[in-house]
């Protein structure tokens, strides 16, 4: 297993089942693919998005792309003591400057920090608040 260096959002995961997906970023996913991670937490935001839509090809197609290949070619990284510790730590920051504290990001935004790994995301400002009081670091590969 090659030394990983991001964890990818949401947003970038998703980025190929667009109808017309930016190539730009696909192309980085395809480049870095044995560099990037996901993490339980965005594993869960992407199953439950799946499945809560509605029955149909959509859903199917999209159930499928996600377990035969994200599961399948991303290494799926726990939230763990550590990452519970950063979070509770990011939680008590933010709270202190007067940031709202959004806990999926906030544990998603841990667990890169724990791994010191770069979180590529397309909503970088979500994550703002979080890299001002801590060492994450961000990537926007839209840009």
């Amino acid at each position: 297993m090659s030394q990983k260096i991001y964890l990818l959002d949401t947003n970038i995961i998703s980025e190929p089942t667009k109808v017309s997906p930016d190539k730009k970023v696909v192309q980085r996913l395809a480049d870095n693919l044995d560099y990037s991670c996901i993490c339980s937490i965005i594993w869960a935001e992407v199953l439950s998005g799946v499945k809560l839509l509605p029955e149909g090809k959509r859903k199917t197609g999209l159930f499928d792309y996600f377990v035969e290949n994200v599961q399948k070619l991303y290494d799926i990284l726990p939230f763990d003591t550590s990452c519970a510790s950063i979070y509770s730590d990011l939680i008590q920051r933010l709270k202190e400057k007067g940031h709202p504290f959004p806990k999926f990001d906030s544990m998603i935004a841990a667990t890169a920090i724990a791994n010191n790994l770069i979180l590529v995301t397309r909503n970088t400002s979500d994550f703002e608040p979080i890299k001002e009081i801590s060492n994450l670091m961000i990537e926007n590969w839209f840009d």
